[in-house]
């Protein structure tokens, strides 16, 4: 269909060749907005989702210690639970496989985000803060991967960073949720090679707490409900 446009063209030939730019633009810009963009480096990006299910897998182990109970070990337990109480603290660990991730980090991998994700099965019945510190170690059992599942206790129990990674604050009206500790610069370290993958601790910021308030995340024995396992996200660039 032709447009006809007044121009205001004192004469026909040079309206001829004003109606020829217009329309000589107007393809041009059609052109232009039809051309499909694609970042540079789109592909370059990718996410790693770490989870502990099926029980089987490799890719996490998890346990909770109990001070007053020295060697008892709490790796088959569903929940990982975090108590303040006086000769009861209770400890967290937790540690996943970064060798399973897929496509496979390179230590070249650039860590952009990185985020240690537990649900929540009960809630602590005060309002209390969970810090995440990083194990240094070394392994107390001199096991081949740091501390097993099934292995550690209170007594044996790795060394871990003074500062810690993360905090995270519940009180006792949180919901029964994921809850994210970030990690990102523990994970970085990991990757590059300059620290090593020995997991993390959670525990109560204030513990021998008199009213023992105590929180209770699930952990990957949990079979019954694989869509609340403890995760790791991890977002890099090769």
């Amino acid at each position: 269909m032709t447009r006809r446009v007044r121009t205001g063209c004192p004469g026909a030939l040079r309206c001829a060749a004003v109606a020829v730019v217009m329309v000589g633009s107007l393809a041009g810009y059609a052109t232009a907005r039809s051309l499909p963009v694609t970042p540079s480096r789109a592909s370059a990006f990718r996410t790693c989702i770490l989870t502990g299910f099926p029980t089987t897998s490799t890719v996490l182990v998890d346990s909770y210690v109990e001070e007053g109970k020295g060697s008892t070990n709490y790796g088959t337990n569903t929940g990982l639970q975090i108590t303040s109480k006086g000769n009861g603290n209770r400890r967290a660990f937790i540690r996943f496989n970064l060798a399973t991730c897929s496509p496979a980090l390179g230590a070249s991998a650039a860590i952009t985000s990185a985020t240690l994700r537990l649900a929540l099965a009960t809630a602590p019945d005060s309002a209390r803060t969970y810090n995440l510190h990083r194990v240094t170690g070394p392994c107390p059992e001199a096991a081949s991967a740091c501390w097993t599942e099934t292995g550690l206790t209170w007594n044996n129990k790795p060394a871990v960073s003074g500062t810690p990674t993360a905090a995270v604050s519940l009180g006792t009206g949180s919901a029964l949720v994921y809850y994210g500790w970030n990690v990102t610069s523990d994970v970085a370290g990991m990757v590059a090679g300059t620290t090593q993958n020995y997991g993390w601790q959670l525990a109560d910021s204030a513990e021998n707490a008199t009213g023992s308030p105590s929180a209770l995340f699930e952990s990957s024995e949990l079979s019954s409900n694989a869509d609340e396992a403890p995760t790791l996200v991890i977002a890099y660039r090769r």
